[in-house]
């Protein structure tokens, strides 16, 4: 079973056990389909419904959890579902983990793979491992990586000049 990451509990939210909870996802209209969320391993489940939302975080209310104090146990934890409750993306819209482990290519030479999926707030930077075992981190725009194919697990890479001459 492939599980994903799709939240994490930072907080609790008033006196009876609402959550706030930091999104991995996008839109709040993606939270309806995940249920049940699970924890990292699976073993414990939660059916989850979402209350609002406050600045950065979903509130979210958990079946049988009504009260702070019982909410609180759960701060740090992440949130987990099945691959196969996340919606379809849309072309050029890929998840984060879709991209991770994935093959790099420069001029149909093998460069590297994708270590993982940053955002520091100004977009998302993928973060490579060379070859050569260098690692290195670029923006993850159309410019640098014109070609991404999921499928078959291979990304397309333009280095800007000024990394040309970093990496050599």
């Amino acid at each position: 079973m492939s599980l994903i990451a799709v939240g994490q509990i930072v907080n609790v939210h008033g006196i009876k056990g609402v959550m706030k909870v930091k999104p991995y996802l996008v839109n709040m209209s993606d939270f309806k389909g995940l249920n049940p969320l699970t924890d990292k391993d699976g073993k414990k489940h939660f059916e989850a419904t979402l209350v609002g939302h406050q600045k950065e975080c979903w509130l979210v209310a958990m079946k049988g959890i009504t009260d702070r104090t019982t909410a609180e146990n759960f701060k740090g934890l992440e949130l987990y579902t099945k691959r196969e409750n996340l919606p379809k993306t849309k072309e050029n819209e890929f998840y984060h983990c879709d991209l991770v482990g994935v093959a790099v290519y420069q001029n149909d030479l093998e460069f590297g793979k994708v270590l993982r999926v940053l955002n520091y707030g100004a977009g998302d930077i993928l973060q490579i491992k060379t070859i050569q075992g260098q690692t290195l981190e670029l923006s993850f725009s159309k410019a640098n990586f014109p070609k991404v194919d999921i499928a078959n697990k291979k990304i397309q890479i333009v280095l800007p000049e000024d990394m040309k001459e970093r990496l050599k």
